[in-house]
């Protein structure tokens, strides 16, 4: 595979920003009618926007950027992907802040500290 081009790199982070600030929107109004699947569409739509990441590589950047934003260690995408949990990652961006924290406690706390 082909190292990624800056433009690429660029292009990802855009993605990476507009999945973050959709799933940001849906939690801060809380009671629109915006579920899991419809999460799930716009992100398989916007990473059809990128010909060098796939949607499970934009979805691992945006749960580090997410992980990062929140003051969180570095690597809280390894972590959370690794994780026997009920939720898929890309709907843990849809998580309220104090869950996203509280998921990335416990796998901490399952996998002791590496």
């Amino acid at each position: 595979m082909t190292k990624p081009t800056r433009l690429q790199e660029q292009a990802c982070e855009r993605i990476v920003e507009a999945l973050l600030l959709v799933a940001e929107g849906a939690r801060l109004d809380g009671k629109g009618a915006f579920a899991l699947a419809d999460f799930t569409e716009v992100a398989t739509r916007a990473a059809r926007a990128s010909s060098a990441f796939s949607l499970d590589e934009i979805v691992v950047r945006a749960l580090d950027k997410r992980g990062k934003l929140l003051g969180l260690r570095a690597g809280t995408a390894d972590l959370l992907t690794l994780l026997e949990s009920e939720h898929t990652p890309l709907a843990m961006l849809l998580l309220s802040d104090e869950a996203f924290r509280e998921l990335v406690e416990t796998m901490e706390q399952e996998l002791g500290d590496v």
